[in-house]
């Protein structure tokens, strides 16, 4: 039996607290991302908080291993995210059972996994140069003319009307406009076949049987919930770019289940970005 260490002494719900894990994060933080110990201090003290929060509401959290509560809290300031929550949040905490005996005789314990969202994943994407900005998704709806064209350049543009009022409350896409390095754009869409794809891959398998599928695709009147489609916009658009790499503990959102099974990502991944100028004819969004 392996010995006890000083992690796995400590109470889950106050993990945080401990002096080690503490300064473990706050010179993790500093290092990283060139702040002053003051600055991560004060991120520390909040993400300390919302790490409560989500533990003492879980049992199953609760459950964890020690290390693996430890190694998901230093992920976060590894990664500069947070997980605090609300409708964009970047990162939560969520659990997993793993096997640690054998195949014959199977024993499993809990382990802490830290799931970036689409938002964090955009801003770690940000962070690493990859993307300089991305505005905000715009979702479309019955009646909205969405036309992508090519000028005699061979570069890509949108033209993009919203029918406004609204004729429809009918939605059939997405599409997002990114600021890549370079002053060049890249246009990412989905539309109603993509959203009936992803639908599909969203349903757990259970040996021949099928569970139900994500219920925010059909929890707008039974179509998909707009917030949620412009979250699965902004995630299928960065399928283009270059992977970005995490610790074991972490994962990006619906990497394992979505992702594994879809298609290249909506609007060809090798479309042709833009130089210099553009014609997209909207009022332009502020970046998240």
């Amino acid at each position: 039996m392996a010995e006890e260490t000083w992690l796995d002494k400590l109470n889950p719900l106050k993990i945080t607290d401990n002096e080690k894990v503490k300064e473990s994060f706050i010179s993790t933080f500093s290092k990283i991302h060139k702040k002053s110990i003051d600055e991560a201090t004060m991120i520390y003290e909040k993400e300390s908080m919302y790490f409560k929060k989500a533990v003492s509401g879980s049992d199953k959290l609760q459950k964890c291993t020690r290390i693996s509560l430890y190694s998901a809290f230093i992920e976060i300031a590894i990664q500069g995210i947070s997980i605090q929550p609300g409708q964009k949040s970047e990162a939560y905490l969520g659990s997993r059972g793993v096997n640690i005996g054998s195949k014959t005789e199977k024993k499993y314990i809990e382990t802490c996994m830290l799931s970036i969202t689409a938002y964090g994943e955009l801003n770690m994407r940000i962070a690493a140069g990859q993307i300089i900005r991305m505005k905000n998704p715009i979702v479309l709806y019955e009646g909205d003319h969405f036309q992508p064209l090519t000028n005699q350049r061979g570069e890509l543009y949108v033209d993009y009307k919203p029918a406004i009022p609204r004729k429809s409350q009918k939605i059939y896409g997405a599409w997002v406009c990114i600021e890549l390095p370079g002053n060049s754009l890249d246009f990412k869409w989905m539309l109603e076949d993509d959203i009936a794809r992803l639908m599909n891959y969203s349903i757990p398998k259970f040996g021949n049987e099928r569970g139900a599928a994500n219920a925010l695709y059909t929890a707008n009147e039974g179509q998909i919930d707009p917030g949620f489609l412009e979250a699965k916009t902004i995630k299928h658009a960065m399928r283009a770019y270059t992977k970005l790499r995490v610790s074991d503990i972490a994962s990006f959102e619906g990497e394992e289940t979505e992702e594994k099974e879809a298609p290249e990502p909506f609007g060809e991944t090798e479309q042709p970005v833009i130089k210099n100028t553009v014609k997209v004819t909207i009022n332009p969004n502020e970046p998240f």
